[in-house]
Order: C-alpha cells, then structure tokens, then sequence
C-alpha cells in the first residue's frame, strides 16, 4: 500500500466499495417511490468530480431505464432567478460533502416545482441531503485527502445500484458484489507500469484523455484527477467528439490516454487508437479488452467485467497514475495547489 494519505484513500477503495451493498434496502426503497412517481426525465446537478458521475448516470439510466437524462445548468436558478418547470422529472443531486450552495439550491427549487428530488451525498445530515426529498448515502467514509478518489468511485456504485433497482434488474444487482474484486485487480498492476505511463503522460506540455459511452465520464475524470494533482493541461473528450476537430491537436509525441472496454464501444475506441498513433502520438490504454492494450504504448490491464460497472474498475488506474504524474512533475499531490477538499459556487 502507498505511503500517502491519498495512496491510502485510493487503495482504500476495494473495501469502501463494499459499504455500498449495506445500502441496498434504501436504495430499493428510493427506487419503489421513483417508479411510483413515474418521471418521464431525469436532470442531474452536480459540479468537479460529482459533474463526472452525473455523466454516468447519464449514459446508465439512458441505458437502463429509456428515461431521456440532462445535466443541470443551476446558474439558471440562482443567478438568473428562473423557476424552471419540473412536471413529471427527478431531479437529482449529486455531491460528496452535499454543501455546494448553487446544487442546494436548485435541488430545493426543483422540489418546490414539484419534482420528484434524490440527494447522492457522502454526509447524511449536509444541506443537500436535507433539500431533497430523498436521500442516499454513499458510505465512503471521511475522505481526508483533497480530491475526491473513493468518494467519485462510491458514487459511481451507487448510481449503478439505484439503477439496478430500478430496472429490476437481478442479475446487474449481483454483478455490483463483483466490484472489489475487480478493483483489487486495478491496484495490482505493477507500480512500474503505472510510473511508466505518468512518466510518458506528464513529459508532454498538455495531454487529451478520451472515452466513448460509458467510459465518456471515465476520461472526464482522469483529466480532472490528473490536472487537479499535476497541474498538466489535459483536456477530456468523446472520441467521436475528438474526430470534430480537436484530433488535429495531435501531434508527434503528444500523450493520449484511451479508457476502453470490451463492450458496443470497443470498435471505436480501437480504430481511434490507431488513429492518434499513426499521428505519433504516444498513447497510454487503460482497458480491458486485449487489442486495445496490444495497440498502446503503455497499458493498464483492466479486469473484464460488465460495461455497464467498467468506469468504476478502469478510474481506478488513473487515479494511481494521476498521483505518479504528480510525483514526475514535482507536485505534492495531497496538497493540490489552489484547491481545497469542499468548493463552494453560487
């Protein structure tokens, strides 16, 4: 196990992730009252790490449920005064200290507009839990290290087990006890290996993390772990966005970082591989199908496992490579600069 605090919190989370199970009669309890509710929609608040996992959710109730699901504009509420119209939605919040005043706010806004309101907070009694009408608890624990690692992985879990009751869907609910197993496997992959890929990601002057569908939120969140640690510029994309323009970025030995698996996507995520490495690109993996590893530079050997938990087993890697590209860039990565553990918008 690492020696830092934030090592600890991320080797932390083949155990944490377990907590998540002994929320199940809450979470199929919420799900009982939200089928009842029947919404037609579902909009998702959230900001930084939390903005990430709502992405998941997106392509997860999508997915799951058919229900049409949209990211929150909460400026919309609390700068411009708007009393958005909620007839038939959820409206979900998701944040780990549940103290962000704009996500309160429009959390508490949608409720009085009639909305059917869910808080995913890592603290039971925090403003937002208390502003929405629901609330499920990520049990992570306190996380003392400034960006989020178990926390954005718990959350993650939860999501998928909300959705899993919702769907009715048995099987995916037992699927979820696979999880630390599968992140057990992430954290031993050869501390080596991860300092190679850090080494060849934090050379470079930015760097372009990419995913498709499922693994969309995977690259957003490897971005954000890696500049929030290193400081690199690195910029998270679709890869069928990647193909509208910002593709042409890549250049000789600049670092890409592909999150893939062996679902629907794989294809794509396959021939956008060859692409950038044709370009010269020096391209880092994190998957768990074998052509994708066989095509990088460097690969992560993820765990086969459902598509649908994929994002939560591959964040993983890139957690520990986020922390090892700090270390090659001369960053102390438990003292982020700039950042503190609870940011508050409006």
């Amino acid at each position: 196990m690492g020696q830092t605090l934030l090592d600890q919190e991320i080797y932390s989370q083949a155990e944490t992730i377990r907590a998540v199970n002994t929320q199940a009669a809450q979470s199929a309890a919420v799900a009982a009252d939200i089928l009842a509710y029947d919404p037609y929609s579902v909009v998702i608040a959230a900001r930084g790490t939390s903005d990430n996992a709502a992405r998941y959710a997106q392509y997860l109730f999508g997915m799951m449920l058919q229900l049409p699901v949209g990211l929150a504009t909460p400026s919309i509420s609390t700068l411009y005064g708007v009393a958005l119209r909620f007839r038939h939605t959820l409206v979900m919040g998701i944040s780990q200290s549940g103290r962000s005043p704009d996500i309160c706010e429009y959390v508490a806004s949608a409720r009085r507009q009639s909305a059917l309101t869910v808080a995913i907070t890592n603290v039971a009694q925090s403003p937002l839990a208390q502003a929405a009408a629901y609330h499920l608890d990520i049990n992570a624990g306190v996380e003392q290290s400034v960006a989020a690692t178990k926390t954005y992985t718990n959350q993650l879990a939860t999501i998928a087990m909300l959705a899993g009751h919702l769907a009715g869907d048995g099987r995916f609910l037992d699927v979820l006890e696979e999880l630390p197993d599968l992140i057990t496997a992430v954290l031993a992959i050869p501390q080596q290996t991860i300092d190679t890929a850090a080494k060849m990601i934090a050379t470079g002057s930015a760097a372009m993390s990419i995913g498709r569908g499922l693994q969309y939120a995977t690259a957003l969140e490897a971005a954000l772990k890696i500049k929030e640690l290193s400081g690199l510029p690195v910029e998270g994309y679709s890869s069928a966005d990647v193909l509208h323009g910002p593709v042409t970025t890549v250049e000789e030995h600049f670092p890409v970082m592909l999150s893939g698996d062996i679902g629907v996507t794989h294809r794509d995520t396959l021939q956008l591989i060859e692409r950038v490495r044709n370009a010269g690109a020096r391209v880092v993996v994190a998957s768990s199908a074998q052509e994708h590893c066989a095509a990088a530079d460097v690969a992560l050997p993820i765990p086969v496992c459902d598509e649908r938990l994929a994002p939560i087993v591959t964040i993983v890697a890139w957690q520990r490579v986020a922390v090892a590209a700090a270390t090659a860039r001369g960053r102390d990565a438990n003292a982020p600069i700039g950042l503190r553990k609870v940011t508050e918008t409006r």
